[in-house]
């Protein structure tokens, strides 16, 4: 992979210039992987002047070096062009491995590239839990990434769950802070944690259940279950939040995004939930 630009300043450190066109993450992923940069096609170190004009490429290795397992899962691809794919994360599996729990979709994805011959170096952009299903956004390189970034700002994701108890309100905006819990895996409410925001409707009430799409601003680890709970109607299925049985009544069903290479939206509905989106 590479990136090149030409420089709008003069007589200006190659450094303030990089990041005046890239993330701050980019930026320390170049210096912490050493990545070559070179201006007008001579290696520069980021301490020495550039001029307005002066062509600046940035080479990325084409490969990480994996040191998982991979396997073929049969990935199910949605969206795919040079620099995103969207894809289906299946329950019961990370989005990224642990020793613990050593498959996950991030393998799935590097299989499916490594035999296209296409790059490895990739980001998983939503993360889901492992008991959660549905649709994922994945950056085929370290820039891709980071055009998208911070995640909440740049995709709009949309969950469907089925939780217990009957809703009262047919739609409200949820704002609490959530922190990891100190002797155990789970997310709590608190006033020291960081600030999760979601908004729900409702879709359909049964008699002792309710369907409801949760539409995230910000992106906290469990946060739908956390606040599926703090509203007293934990998801059904949820082994961590209620006494479920791990099958996790959540997918993720929506995501929409503007991709910042050609500047038009890209949007995935997964099929069987197209009914609840209004004028799509």
């Amino acid at each position: 992979m590479e990136i090149k630009f030409i420089v709008e300043n003069d007589n200006i450190r190659l450094s303030d210039e990089l990041k005046l066109h890239i993330s701050r993450r980019l930026y320390r992923s170049i210096k912490c992987n050493n990545a070559p940069i070179l201006v007008n096609g001579v290696e520069t170190k980021t301490f020495l002047l550039v001029n307005k004009g002066d062509e600046v490429s940035i080479i990325f290795d084409k490969n990480r070096e994996i040191n998982w397992d991979l396997y073929d899962s049969n990935l199910k691809v949605y969206f795919e062009d040079d620099n995103y794919l969207i894809v289906y994360k299946k329950e019961g599996i990370l989005s990224i491995p642990t020793k613990a729990f050593p498959y996950s979709l991030y393998q799935e994805v590097i299989y499916y590239l490594k035999n296209k011959n296409e790059s490895t170096d990739i980001s998983i952009l939503n993360r889901l839990d492992k008991e959660t299903k549905g649709l994922v956004l994945v950056a085929k390189n370290p820039y891709a990434a980071s055009l998208i970034s911070p995640v909440h700002e740049h995709i709009e994701r949309r969950y469907i769950a089925l939780c217990n108890g009957v809703f009262e309100k047919d739609s409200d905006r949820i704002i609490t802070k959530i922190k990891k819990s100190d002797d155990s895996n789970k997310r709590i409410i608190s006033d020291d944690g960081q600030i999760a925001i979601s908004n729900y409707r409702v879709l359909k009430r049964y008699d002792d259940k309710t369907l409801v799409e949760f539409i995230l601003e910000t992106g906290r680890t469990h946060q739908i279950r956390v606040h599926s709970k703090y509203l007293n109607h934990p998801i059904i299925g949820d082994p961590l939040y209620s006494d479920g049985d791990g099958n996790l009544s959540l997918t993720s069903y929506y995501i929409k995004f503007n991709n910042p290479f050609d500047k038009k939206d890209v949007l995935v509905i997964l099929e069987e939930y197209k009914k609840y989106v209004k004028g799509e």
